[in-house]
C-alpha cells in the first residue's frame, strides 16, 4: 500500500524527502515481479497446474509474500512442493493446506496453497476457479498464470472477511480497480456459485461508501453489485462510527454470518469434520486457538 501511495505522489512531483523510500519500494517492487515470475516459470515447466493469486493487484504494490494455489490432487501438491524444493527454496513451515517457502535469491516467502483454507477448513473450493486461470503479463514482460479478475476479487473477499476478519485500504483500491474491468454477472456467479454473497455484501458496502465520502458517487459496476446483494447496514453503521477508519475490524456477526454461509458446501463441511479430529491433538489444538485469538485481538495485518 505504500508503494502505492509513494508512486502517486511521484507522479505529481512532489516526493521530496520520500525520494528515497520510493526508490527502495521500487526496487521491492521490481524484485516481487521477478521472484513471482521465477516461480510460476518453474510450476508451469514442471506442469503444475497452478494460479497467482491475490498477489497481483491491478495497481502496482509491492507484497511481504506470493500466494500460489496449486489445482489437482494432493500428489500434485506434493510435486510443487518438491519441485521447488529441488529448484533451492528454502523450506519455512509446513501447515494443514499449504507450505510456505523462500526465495533465497531474491528474499521473497512463497505460500504454497494445496486448499484456500484457514488450519484445515477449506472455505473456498478450487475447484470451481478452475475455469477462471489465465495468462498475465507483468511489467517486466514475464507470463504468468492467474485467476481472471472476478475469481481473484472473490478470493480476496473470501480472505478479508473469512479468514483475516479485517478490511484494508489496500483492499479499497483492489475493489475499485478491479471494478473498472469486471464481467458483473460473471463476478456475481463467482460468489454465489461459492457461497460468498454475504461476504461481497458486506466488502461492496464498504467499499461503496469509502467511495462515497471520498468522491461523491459510486462506481456503476459497483452499484449494480449492492443491487443485486443487498446493503450490509450493520458494518457501515461501525465504519460512521469509527471515523470511516481503516483497518475496519468486523463484527463477529458479520463473520458468522459469512461461515455459516459457506458451510451449504460439502467441501467445507468436510473439512471442518477434519479440523475437529485434529483438534484432539494438544499441540494443534492449542496453535489453532492462539491463532484465532490474535486474530481477534490485532489491529492490523
Amino acid at each position: 500500500m505504500s508503494f502505492f501511495c509513494l508512486e502517486k505522489i511521484g507522479q505529481n512531483g512532489k516526493l521530496n524527502d520520500l525520494y528515497d523510500l520510493y526508490t527502495k519500494e521500487k526496487t521491492k517492487c521490481f524484485k516481487t515481479l521477478d521472484s513471482i515470475a521465477r516461480v510460476s516459470k518453474l510450476l508451469a515447466n514442471s506442469n503444475i497446474d497452478h494460479a497467482v493469486y491475490k498477489t497481483l493487484r491491478p495497481y502496482e504494490s509491492t507484497t511481504v509474500d506470493i500466494d500460489i494455489l496449486v489445482f489437482g490432487d494432493r500428489g500434485s501438491f506434493k510435486k510443487a512442493v518438491r519441485t521447488m524444493l529441488e529448484a533451492g527454496y528454502e523450506l519455512v513451515v509446513r501447515g494443514p493446506r499449504s507450505t510456505t517457502l523462500r526465495d533465497t535469491e531474491l528474499d521473497m516467502g512463497i505460500d504454497l496453497y494445496e486448499q484456500i483454507a484457514v488450519s484445515y477448513v477449506t472455505y473456498m473450493d478450487k475447484r470451481r476457479l478452475v475455469d477462471y486461470l489465465t495468462i498475465t503479463k507483468l511489467p517486466n514482460g514475464s507470463q504468468v498464470k492467474t485467476l481472471k479478475a472476478e475469481a481473484d476479487l472473490a478470493c480476496i473477499i473470501a480472505h478479508s472477511v473469512i479468514k483475516e476478519h479485517m478490511y484494508t485500504l489496500s483492499e479499497y483500491y483492489t475493489f475499485i480497480y478491479y471494478v473498472k474491468q469486471l464481467d458483473v454477472e460473471r463476478f456475481l456467479r463467482i460468489a454465489t456459485r461459492n457461497n460468498l454473497t454475504s461476504a461481497v455484501r458486506t466488502h461492496a458496502s464498504i467499499t461503496a461508501m469509502l467511495h462515497m465520502a471520498a468522491h461523491r458517487t459510486t462506481p456503476n459496476k459497483l452499484q449494480q453489485i449492492l443491487d443485486r446483494f443487498g446493503q450490509d447496514y450493520l458494518e457501515t453503521a461501525r465504519l460512521i462510527e469509527n471515523d470511516l477508519h481503516t483497518p475496519h475490524k468486523y463484527h463477529p456477526i458479520t463473520i458468522v454470518e459469512s461461515i455459516v454461509e459457506i458451510l451449504k458446501a460439502k467441501e467445507t463441511r468436510n473439512s471442518i469434520s477434519e479440523q475437529l479430529v485434529h483438534m484432539l491433538d494438544p499441540k494443534i489444538s492449542r496453535d489453532f486457538l492462539k491463532r484465532l485469538i490474535d486474530h481477534i485481538f490485532r489491529e492490523t495485518y
